[in-house]
């Protein structure tokens, strides 16, 4: 039986001249990030919270079909069509992957971009993550949902813990070349990490604080939430800090 699904989508909430863009995880979608960006498009920001290419659909393979290239050239794209339509300051953000896509925009030290900051990213390209076995147990769920039988589950299981290494090291790679750049960042940063993260190692957030060798970073832990920040026990003090940030940025234009 084939159980029809309403499909996530790219979300955006119109509000000021003030943008902010919040990118969602790995294996995610906008709905990682919704809460916090209606919350910030009350306080008269404009959000955008896009849907990476392969993500939100009932194929977890479609995931593996894209890449780090990808999603960086997705986010690029954004950023240039809020530039046409007159979004000359924007601030990034993003959850987990989507917070390592947030960084490389910082790093990129465009003008458009005031500021940043990542929640719970696996940024520090040496350190061990448990995202092999995360997406596994994700694709099964999907493929169970989508009312695949147990023998083309397991099928497709084994046809993608055969290509997952090969993305995954993509992303290290990817994630290497950010982390290098962040001596060099001089914009705010702000740095978000959950006490009970299993994902990765809590800790890895000091080591990303050290490299921001030139920007104003803050971090801000919270002792008691897991590794999806964004929707766990302590999200409205994470939604009142990261509005918080953002009001101090050096926006030079009205909102």
């Amino acid at each position: 039986m084939t159980i029809k699904q309403t499909l996530p989508k790219t979300v955006f909430f119109r509000g000021g001249k003030r943008a902010v863009i919040l990118m969602h995880a790995y294996t995610g979608t906008p709905n990682d990030v919704r809460s916090l960006g209606r919350y910030l498009n009350n306080q008269g920001y404009t959000v955008l919270m896009p849907l990476f290419e392969g993500h939100g659909t009932t194929r977890p393979e479609d995931i593996l079909e894209a890449g780090p290239g990808i999603w960086k050239r997705q986010l690029n794209d954004y950023l240039q069509e809020f530039q046409a339509n007159g979004y000359n300051e924007v601030a990034v953000f993003g959850l987990s992957l989507g917070g390592l896509f947030a960084m490389s925009a910082v790093t990129d030290s465009t003008e458009q971009i005031i500021g940043g900051g990542e929640f719970c990213s696996p940024i520090t390209p040496e350190n061990e993550t448990n995202i092999f076995p995360t997406f596994l147990y994700y694709a099964k769920t999907v493929m169970k949902k989508a009312g695949c039988g147990e023998a083309e589950i397991n099928r497709r299981l084994m046809d993608i813990e055969k290509l997952l290494p090969k993305q995954l090291g993509e992303i290290k790679e990817f994630s290497s070349k950010v982390f290098n750049q962040l001596p060099y960042v001089t914009q705010p940063t702000l740095l978000v990490q959950a006490a009970k993260d299993k994902m990765i190692n809590p800790n890895d957030v000091y080591e990303v604080e050290k490299q921001l060798k030139a920007s104003p970073s803050v971090v801000k832990w919270y002792p008691e939430s897991g590794h999806v920040i964004t929707v766990g026990p302590e999200k409205k003090q994470l939604q009142e800090d990261v509005l918080s940030f953002i009001n101090n940025l050096n926006w030079c234009q009205p909102n």
